[in-house]
């Protein structure tokens, strides 16, 4: 199937609807569909530019998973009755903690094993630790915003950001992209704080511009995003309220800039050291740009996303 857009060969895209079809993450046509309006490959390429096809297809695959978990929370409206949303989690949450999918798995839990078997054959007990402490602490707070959500409790702004940052998957994305890029993790004490920071704003420009897309899915089921807690908290107008969204967004990211920069010359570090802090760091913004240019470009799954609303994007995004 033809992607005009993804600045990759039509392979990969085929590549993923195969694997889709095969493995349950889409079927019908209209799930085909959205997956190709997803145009995942490029949200992949644009993360691991260098990397070869297999890489690519298998950094889509762990995307598309992501999404499918979240739309089929979404979709089933799992949170509107009590345990629901725990049922629905629970095998994934065995997946994490054991590698293998329970006596009775979901389609999601068979998948995700998959991938992690695929990603991970080595079943390196560092990586698999790390990764499974990031998507577990996404469905920790999904469940939170679901019984906050049922609970009828609006957040403040600054809950409502440090949510956002759980629910987003940058976190647990970032961990793949290392993984299926060789990238080592920099496990430097006197750098954590400063490397946490900057996870963290790439989070943040994920979840903020992926809100500006899905206003008005939002709106319609009535869930808080950054512009109605914006909205709620200036007491302005949703125009106002995007305005002031755009502006947070840009000055996130002008803060990563800078803190990428302050790391990339970190004293006293060992060359060896550096170079990777270097890698990891140039991993992050290359995410940033990746998820601002994929929304972009889909105008968040839309059937026709090079004429709807765009999101912002940063000046130095290496595709504007």
């Amino acid at each position: 199937m033809t992607d005009p857009t993804s600045g990759l060969s039509d392979p990969v895209a085929a590549q993923l609807l195969r694997w889709a079809w095969q493995e349950g993450v889409i079927s019908d046509d209209e799930g085909e569909r959205r997956l190709v309006r997803m145009r995942l490959p490029v949200l992949a390429g644009g993360a691991l530019p260098h990397a070869g096809a297999a890489d690519v297809v298998l950094t889509a695959q762990w995307a598309a998973f992501i999404c499918w978990v979240d739309d089929e929370i979404d979709r089933r409206d799992l949170g509107s009755q009590p345990v629901e949303l725990e049922k629905f989690t629970a095998p994934l949450r065995e997946v994490l903690t054991t590698g293998r999918e329970s006596a009775t798995p979901g389609r999601h839990a068979k998948v995700l094993a998959q991938l992690l078997q695929h990603t991970d054959p080595e079943r390196s007990g560092r990586w698999r630790e790390r990764f499974a402490a990031h998507y577990s602490d996404f469905l920790d707070a999904t469940e939170e915003e679901v019984a906050l959500r049922r609970a009828g409790t609006r957040l403040s702004m600054t809950r409502y950001v440090r949510l956002r940052r759980r629910t987003i998957t940058v976190f647990p994305l970032l961990a793949v992209l290392e993984r299926i890029g060789h990238i080592e993790p920099v496990e430097e004490p006197a750098l954590e704080a400063e490397l946490s920071e900057l996870r963290s704003a790439a989070a943040d420009i994920a979840g903020w511009a992926n809100d500006l897309a899905s206003q008005e899915d939002d709106r319609a089921t009535g869930q808080d995003n950054l512009l109605t807690v914006l909205a709620r908290r200036h007491h302005c107008s949703a125009a106002a309220a995007r305005t002031r969204a755009t502006d947070m967004i840009q000055q996130r990211h002008t803060g990563l800039t800078a803190a990428a920069a302050s790391l990339r010359v970190t004293p006293g570090l060992p060359q060896g050291q550096l170079d990777a802090l270097g890698r990891h760091v140039d991993l992050v913004e290359r995410l940033t740009a990746a998820n601002l240019h994929w929304l972009a470009v889909t105008g968040r799954f839309t059937a026709d996303p090079i004429n709807s609303q765009s999101v912002p994007l940063h000046p130095s995004t290496p595709w504007s």
